[in-house]
């Protein structure tokens, strides 16, 4: 993907999180296609830096910040450099996440506290960091990534649905106390081909195997490429979505239609 100077996104600068790899990297390189200048981080360093050279060599702008997300130094860190590259923040894509598939019943508090830490404390604290820059232009939008798993039981990932579920929640909340200014909607994936999803593909015998049980109730029987979920949070974040506030846009290939 090319950088486009004159594209929707021109002027527009925009953190992602979670943007080593999968739906975060493909975000990124979506919105510099677009003309956006953009601020990643994530706890992958390497894979980050991976990142920011697809980045560079597409011609896009881009400041990365390695770091663990929970902690509020990283995305201090990356706004602050942001800001000073780039003069403003206009969007934000919380992205990152975590997943741990184990019984219900056999989880402890370290692995509650770590997965709701990640996939929705994370989310709140960007905000806290981010949004006040958006507030200084009068306009700002915010996609939170949250899964088909906060409006379903998935099999063995019941507190990772726990945080995606208390991630919509927090969405909605977020656009009544920061509207009409910030927009904040989610979007909820169904199965994605992201390295979070090679991890959990581990825990069953053969990749087809866990296909039939993490597609298996959607309509379409496969799992996304991560570009597909990045062309529906382009457009969360863009004007396109104008009217769109404390909503849930869903792309899980069918699995909650019925």
């Amino acid at each position: 993907m090319e950088n486009q100077k004159n594209g929707k996104f021109a002027g527009k600068v925009v953190i992602i999180t979670g943007a080593a790899t999968g739906i975060g990297r493909s975000t990124a390189l979506e919105l510099i296609a677009e003309g956006a200048r953009v601020g990643i981080t994530d706890i992958n360093a390497n894979a980050l830096e991976e990142t920011a050279e697809m980045i560079k060599n597409a011609g896009g702008e881009v400041i990365a910040i390695a770091g663990d997300i929970v902690e509020a130094d990283t995305i201090d860190i990356l706004a602050s450099k942001v800001v000073e590259a780039f003069g403003r923040i206009d969007g934000l894509v919380n992205n990152a996440g975590i997943v741990m598939g184990k019984p219900i019943l056999e989880h402890t508090k370290e692995d509650f506290d770590k997965i709701v830490g990640v996939n929705t404390w994370s989310y709140l604290l960007t905000a806290k960091r981010v949004v006040p820059e958006m507030q200084k232009n009068g306009k700002g939008s915010v996609v939170n990534v949250a899964s088909v798993g906060a409006s379903v039981a998935i099999p063995q990932l019941g507190v990772y649905c726990t945080s995606k579920a208390a991630v919509l929640g927090l969405t909605r909340s977020m656009a009544y106390d920061l509207g009409p200014e910030i927009r904040v909607n989610a979007i909820s994936p169904g199965g994605v081909l992201t390295p979070m999803a090679e991890e959990d593909f581990a825990n069953y015998p053969s990749r087809e195997a866990a296909l039939e049980v993490r597609a298996g109730e959607q309509i379409q029987k496969r799992y996304a490429d991560p570009e597909e979920l990045a062309k529906g949070i382009v457009f969360l974040l863009s004007d396109s979505s104008s009217f769109m506030t404390g909503s849930e846009m869903k792309m899980d290939g069918g699995w909650t239609a019925w």
